[in-house]
């Protein structure tokens, strides 16, 4: 009976996570396309297909090598989160969305920069690459939740395989670019600049993660130690 109850609460949150990121990609879609004011631009599509198809992969591997991470990502601790935390929740939405909107907008109604096939295939390249990051650290770190905090009742320890054995944050560089391709994909030169926003937002988050982790998880000195860098090997 217990073990029936676990699964349908499991259940229950794979299937909110998938409302959650499903439902985001829509709005993605919905604003860059009214921004634009037409639909046929075949790169646009190119890369939300892409970015389907990418969210279909993470479902697959997530559910064979750490299903855990699918259920503690539907889950946003509001009430605990921590003033830069806040803030750079509304610095991602807020810069994520003007993203699309400008892309929208430049390629769509303006059409003010058209890059080559040049940066599409760069785009293509960054895309996987960041995927791979994004989706190594989540297998590897199981207390990879949305929400910065110590996981106490869930007894977080340091993890330093994987991808933390380069950096200490490897999901973050791996959203940078995993996001940061998208104007490059479609095309849009002067999305780029709300790209580069939305990158310096996720440093914003890592430099007060790794200081909050630094002060309050036990064993994250040492490991700091070891790992020296954040988020670039040899810079930073």
């Amino acid at each position: 009976m217990a073990e029936t109850k676990e699964n349908a609460v499991f259940w229950k949150a794979i299937s909110k996570r998938a409302v959650q990121v499903l439902g985001s990609l829509f709005l993605f879609m919905v604003v860059f396309f009214l921004s634009a004011g037409r639909i046929d631009l075949p790169r646009a599509w190119f890369f939300f297909g892409l970015y389907i198809i990418s969210l279909l992969f993470n479902m697959g591997i997530f559910f064979k090598f750490n299903p855990e991470v699918i259920r503690v990502r539907s889950e946003i601790k509001w009430g605990e989160m921590k003033w830069w935390d806040k803030l750079f929740t509304v610095l991602y939405i807020t810069f994520i969305f003007i993203m699309f909107i400008v892309c929208g907008l430049d390629v769509g109604r303006f059409q003010l920069s058209s890059p080559g096939m040049g940066f599409l295939v760069g785009g293509v390249i960054i895309f996987v690459v960041g995927w791979a990051f994004v989706v190594w650290a989540m297998v590897e770190n199981k207390f990879f939740e949305t929400t910065a905090r110590i996981q106490k009742e869930r007894a977080q320890r340091v993890v330093s395989t994987g991808p933390y054995a380069i950096v200490r944050h490897p999901g973050y560089i791996g959203m940078i670019l995993y996001y940061g391709c998208a104007p490059f994909i479609i095309g849009s030169l002067y999305g780029l600049i709300p790209a580069l926003l939305l990158g310096i937002a996720f440093i914003f988050r890592t430099y007060f993660e790794d200081r909050m982790l630094y002060e309050e998880l036990s064993g994250y000195k040492e490991y700091a130690k070891k790992v020296r860098y954040r988020l670039v090997p040899f810079i930073w």
